[in-house]
């Protein structure tokens, strides 16, 4: 029976502890990049609604705000104070 198991039967325990681990690493490492994109979005939201600056949404600034999140946020925003 332990021999259907392929891969997990050959190392045991070690290897399902290990795969255990890596999920939640992952799953953590996950979290905050998710989190860092909604944060990233709102306050590019937040900057025009108030006023503070006038950016438009091109797909470039998207994918600025979906790679950096809020310093790429804040980074659109200054550029955009300044020229």
């Amino acid at each position: 029976m332990i021999e259907s198991l392929g891969a997990l039967g050959g190392y045991g325990i070690t290897s399902i502890i290990v795969i255990v681990i890596a999920f939640f690493l992952f799953a953590r490492f996950v979290k905050k990049i998710i989190g860092n994109i909604i944060m990233g979005g709102l306050l590019f939201w937040l900057l025009n609604t108030v006023g503070i600056t006038h950016m438009t949404v091109t797909t470039m600034h998207g994918i600025v705000v979906a790679l950096f999140g809020v310093p790429g946020t804040i980074v659109l925003a200054l550029l955009d104070l300044v020229g």
